[in-house]
């Protein structure tokens, strides 16, 4: 009995020095945005095998306690050990009486805010205290993230399109994206041909917001629809991504009605620099966007003190790049042929500009 009490006692003042120097290594900015990746960490332990609970505690600067996280006793071996499955499913969590944390509970997901993740590793059979380590960080969502080219629904004739999107906002260090694009077949629509069909494009580690065309990548063919997405992940974790858009190849034509399309279309900064221009049925100028998605912010007012008011104006979607904007002025109604308006924008960089032009009805136009 004796010799059995020395040994246990032994191997407790063999593991407190062993314990001291256990490790838990956890990345807020990935895991901590929600509740299930809150285990996701990695436990180091230096040269002794031993049994403990993880006690992971989530609190925000001004709410609190946002929720407690509590698993069963697993084993941990020397080296680097993840939670086991068994224990990650066994766990007990519990959410504190407030409205961020009701809020999380609901949505599993962290709210904007600045966050603690403390981390408890609970030893079997001693009275040490618990070893704990604590994670700090301001936490933000994710902007959407947006496609740009090709334009979802467009027609091209370019069988090997630059493909760009709209990055990564915030930003995570050791973040790449994920492309991928595969034909539609008949009778499904874009999602479904991503989720089931052979991709004609599947790129890994891009770590820019653009791919060009793969070289080795079969060529777009004429006559055919494509379905593609973009995903941002770091490791395994997916971080954000985007809708699925969707486009077709067709030559017929389309170098003519291009042509056609990007007649009179000059960057609104020229506009502005110039005397006067000539709108034919519609108004047409470049806008460039560097944020995310907005509403184009613009009206058009009559040169005349006494000419009508244009109240049918389109509203205008800018998404993130370059913008081609063409506003039907036959449509809006209200405009006298011959006469001089304003067209008076706030850009989306915060600066207004006023385009001063001279309407005229289309060849069209009644």
């Amino acid at each position: 009995m004796l010799k059995t009490f020395f040994l246990s006692l032994s191997f407790v003042l063999l593991l407190f020095p062993a314990f001291a120097q256990v490790n838990i290594l956890f990345v807020p900015e990935i895991y901590g945005r929600n509740v299930n990746g809150l285990l996701s960490c990695k436990i180091i332990s230096p040269n002794q095998r031993f049994n403990a609970s993880l006690t992971v505690t989530v609190t925000e600067r001004q709410a609190g306690t946002v929720c407690v996280l509590k698993t069963p006793e697993f084993s941990i071996a020397p080296g680097s050990n993840s939670v086991p499955v068994t224990a990650a499913r066994s766990a007990n969590i519990r959410f504190a009486d407030s409205k961020l944390a009701r809020l999380t509970s609901q949505s599993q997901n962290f709210l904007a805010g600045d966050y603690d993740y403390c981390f408890e590793l609970t030893v079997r059979n001693t009275d040490n205290a618990p070893l704990e380590q604590c994670y700090s960080y301001s936490l933000a969502p994710f902007t959407e993230l947006n496609l740009s080219t090709p334009f979802n629904k467009d027609t091209l004739c370019d069988k090997r399109p630059l493909m760009t999107w709209q990055p990564l906002i915030p930003m995570i260090n050791g973040a790449y994206y994920q492309l991928v694009l595969t034909e539609i077949k008949a009778g499904q629509n874009a999602t479904e041909a991503l989720n089931y069909n052979l991709p004609i494009i599947n790129q890994h580690g891009v770590s820019a917001p653009a791919l060009p065309y793969p070289s080795i990548a079969r060529e777009l063919q004429q006559g055919k629809k494509y379905a593609w997405q973009v995903t941002a992940y770091k490791d395994l974790t997916v971080l954000n991504r985007s809708e699925v858009w969707e486009f077709a190849v067709d030559c017929k034509d389309t170098l003519a009605k291009r042509q056609e399309a990007d007649n009179g279309y000059r960057e609104v900064e020229d506009l502005a620099n110039g005397n006067y221009y000539v709108a034919h049925g519609k108004l047409k100028f470049i806008v460039v966007n560097s944020y995310e998605a907005q509403d184009l912010d613009y009206r058009i007012l009559p040169v005349l003190s006494n000419g009508a008011k244009i109240r049918k104006l389109p509203k205008i979607k800018l998404i993130y790049g370059k913008n081609k904007v063409a506003i039907d002025l036959d449509a809006a109604g209200g405009l006298v042929a011959g006469q001089f308006y304003i067209l008076d924008i706030l850009l989306p960089n915060g600066e207004r500009k006023s385009v001063r032009f001279q309407y005229e009805k289309s060849e069209n136009g009644n």
